[in-house]
């Protein structure tokens, strides 16, 4: 598990080793799994997105686009 980005509003973090990926939308307190192909599909574009080099608001404008996919309630243990 390795967080690959964190910001107020977004986190990402990624499985390696089993092609996944979770979103989460902190204000929402809700997230998203990706696994396998469509893991891979988000890793590669996240990636030529971040080689941009964008700002932050601009990376969560990105992953808000995957907010109607954040279904998935955020508990704290």
């Amino acid at each position: 598990m390795q967080i690959v980005y964190d910001s107020q509003n977004y986190h990402v973090i990624e499985y390696s080793g089993i092609d996944g990926f979770e979103v989460t939308n902190n204000s929402a307190h809700a997230c998203a799994y990706f696994h396998g192909p469509v893991a891979v599909a988000f890793r590669d574009n996240f990636a030529k997105f971040i080689a941009e080099n964008p700002s932050v608001d601009s990376v969560d404008e990105f992953l808000g686009g995957f907010d109607s996919l954040m279904n998935l309630p955020t508990v704290l243990h």
